[in-house]
């Protein structure tokens, strides 16, 4: 019977952690180039390495070098997230770190 409380105990605890988890998880759907969705996910999760991380993967497709594909993605007919450019986008979600890399190299 002890063993038997201490699993429910556990189960519940376990339940409890897991719906926690879920909940500081940002819910995001990726709909168009979702090639480029990295650039976005970036954004949303105010995270450098996986903007340098979609930069680097882009190098060739969309420009020469880091710089030139962040100068195409950033300008004007650039990459758009929810209907932003990437700049507004940042200010949009609150994503200050990525903000200021864009605003700094483009």
């Amino acid at each position: 019977m002890k063993l038997f409380k201490t699993l429910i105990a556990t189960a519940a605890l376990s339940f409890a952690v897991n719906a926690n988890a879920a909940e500081t998880q940002k819910e995001v759907r990726f709909i168009g180039e979702t090639e480029f969705a990295g650039f976005c996910k970036a954004i949303v999760n105010d995270d450098i390495r996986t903007l340098r991380s979609s930069l680097s993967r882009s190098v060739g497709r969309i420009g020469d070098s880091q710089r030139q594909v962040l100068r195409v993605i950033t300008s004007d007919t650039g990459l758009t997230c929810n209907g932003s450019n990437l700049i507004d986008f940042s200010v949009e979600r609150g994503a200050d770190s990525v903000h200021e890399f864009l605003i700094s190299r483009s």
